[in-house]
């Protein structure tokens, strides 16, 4: 039986993108690298409400860090002093946009941590990305949704512009036990 639906979003024109201010108190800084630790942790943070959790292990941070297409200066961080509130992991595939005939820049993450939310911060971080993706030459940007995400996130990226480009779906299959 079908359990969850997934979607992949697109919002086909960066055009009309516009800043929004973030929320009172919070601001963006340049992201170094003695502060991945914190932030990888803070993104994992924000999903442990979500189906299927995450993996928060040290290994699961390595990858991620040594991941080719890792570039900390498309990532949009908002601190509130010392705290990480949240950010979004903006990312460009190059191999898949020579492959695919495209300018995409990904929303690969998009977080927001508890204390943080329904302040505008999200909304707030995803405009600024379509900025930040339409400067380094993007003229479109995707992100991955659950369809029931807990925080409403598949209305605000609608919001946002984002159009469902494709549909997945998470599939049960009940296991009989072990015969006796």
């Amino acid at each position: 039986e079908v359990v969850r639906w997934f979607f992949e979003m697109v919002r086909p024109s960066l055009e009309g993108a516009e800043d929004l201010p973030l929320p009172q108190g919070l601001e963006l800084r340049s992201v170094t690298p003695d502060q991945y630790p914190a932030i990888w942790r803070a993104n994992r943070e924000a999903f442990r409400d979500h189906w299927g959790g995450s993996d928060e292990s040290e290994a699961a941070m390595r990858r991620f860090l040594e991941s080719p297409e890792m570039d900390p200066s498309l990532w949009l961080i908002a601190w509130d002093g010392d705290e990480v509130a949240g950010g979004v992991i903006n990312v460009i595939y190059p191999d898949q946009n020579e492959a695919l005939g495209l300018r995409r820049g990904w929303l690969d993450s998009v977080f927001t941590r508890r204390p943080w939310r329904r302040r505008g911060l999200a909304r707030s971080l995803i405009a600024r990305s379509l900025v930040l993706l339409r400067s380094r030459s993007m003229t479109s940007a995707a992100l991955g949704v659950d369809g029931d995400n807990p925080q409403g996130a598949l209305g605000l990226y609608e919001e946002a512009g984002f159009r469902t480009h494709d549909r997945f779906m998470a599939w049960r299959k009940p296991m009989e036990g072990p015969r006796q």
